[in-house]
């Protein structure tokens, strides 16, 4: 079989979470005897170009408009024949409806983000996943603040993009949250397939990790939720925080307001880090405890992942996704309440054996997600599409 797998992330242009799970799903993939072309719209050339074995699509800069636009454009202009292909399959989904204009070829696309799903995955968690039409697309492109006459021109395209979107052969999703989300979106449950995210085997550990460091990796974004843990933290007694340091890793457009909110407060025990992505097993290694705090529906962290592999223990925020994934590993708390996850850290750092039968929990949990398990349900899927 050959598939043409069609990504708007990949290492090392982008060493995120897509990106990152891209590659070993198509290595993966590749292991189970599967002929894969990769496909990343993350060229810095106007046309399409081979190089380090994928072929790279121009990204979304070369065109004018935000990044859903651009990156359907590039797919739909730039995109060879792919009539070679029994099967395409779309990650990242932002360049979905290009690759469905572009082609008839059977498709697969993970949702594995909420573009085409909802406009505010924030708000729809907060409003407790209400059935998406019309009204509520207009409302919530509202709330991610579109105001005037770019709230109706969002949902027009938000609109437009899920009905070429539905036009996709099958769907999967990394959880049964997603599963429910993307069905009170308006999809079809008959065409989504549950398959999880991929364990980055460089995270396991020997041992469970019993230091003293509490960490909070991820883009620093509000719906991430890294200013509430630095306060939640700030609020803890003092015998828990002169025991702990709390460690930010991540870029983005809240860094500034972090290390001044560091500054201001006098919070020597809080510190703003950044670490290149094979450097991560290592900062797992110096953890005690890893945070994850996003306010929205998040499909799947790989935090969850590369904690549990480490041995580390999770205090996380409650979500569709992170109560499926996590049930029997994490400690959880209401996303939108800060004194909730204050209260949830104190109980968890003053009690040691607590942490420790949290992170042997997490170590059984993790070998769902091996690359062998998780690539033989992709060959699966695939082979029931075009047989």
């Amino acid at each position: 079989m050959k598939v043409g797998f069609i990504t708007s992330e990949f290492p090392p242009d982008n060493p995120g979470g897509a990106g990152i799970s891209s590659k070993l799903i198509a290595d993966s993939l590749r292991d189970q005897g599967i002929n894969v072309d990769m496909f990343a719209t993350v060229g810095d050339e106007k046309s399409l170009v081979k190089q380090n074995g994928i072929y790279r699509l121009p990204d979304q800069s070369h065109y004018p408009g935000p990044k859903t636009i651009g990156e359907n454009i590039s797919v739909f202009r730039h995109l060879p024949s792919l009539e070679e292909y029994d099967l395409l399959h779309v990650y990242n989904v932002r360049h979905l409806p290009g690759v469905v204009l572009r082609s008839s070829t059977p498709t697969v696309s993970t949702m594995n983000n909420h573009t085409w799903i909802s406009p505010d995955p924030e708000q729809h968690l907060r409003e407790g996943l209400p059935q998406y039409g019309l009204s509520t697309t207009y409302r919530h492109s509202r709330t991610r603040g579109y105001t005037g006459i770019q709230a109706p021109i969002r949902s027009v395209i938000e609109y437009i993009g899920k009905t070429l979107s539905k036009r996709v052969n099958h769907y999967t999703v990394q959880t049964e949250g997603m599963k429910t989300v993307m069905t009170r979106s308006g999809y079809d449950p008959e065409k989504i397939d549950v398959i999880p995210n991929i364990l980055d085997d460089r995270f396991r550990s020997a041992g469970i990790n019993g230091k003293r460091d509490i960490l909070f990796i991820g883009q620093l974004y509000g719906n991430k939720g890294p200013i509430q843990v630095i306060q939640a933290f700030d609020s803890l007694p003092e015998e828990i925080k002169n025991n702990w340091r709390l460690k930010i890793y991540g870029k983005g457009e809240l860094k500034p307001k972090i290390k001044d909110l560091i500054s201001k407060e006098g919070l020597a025990q809080v510190s703003l880090n950044y670490s290149p992505y094979d450097k991560l097993p290592e900062v797992y290694n110096d953890a005690g405890l890893l945070i994850h705090a996003s306010k929205y529906t998040e499909p799947f962290s790989r935090t969850w992942l590369e904690a549990m592999a480490s041995g580390t223990p999770i205090v996380a925020s409650e979500n569709p996704s992170s109560s499926h994934i996590l049930k029997d590993v994490a400690e959880f708390y209401d996303p939108f309440d800060t004194q909730a996850l204050a209260e949830t850290l104190q109980e968890v750092l003053s009690d040691e054996k607590m942490r420790e039968s949290m992170a042997k929990s997490g170590k059984r949990e993790v070998e769902k997600y091996t690359p062998e398990r998780v690539g033989k349900e992709y060959a699966d899927l695939y082979n029931r599409i075009v047989s």
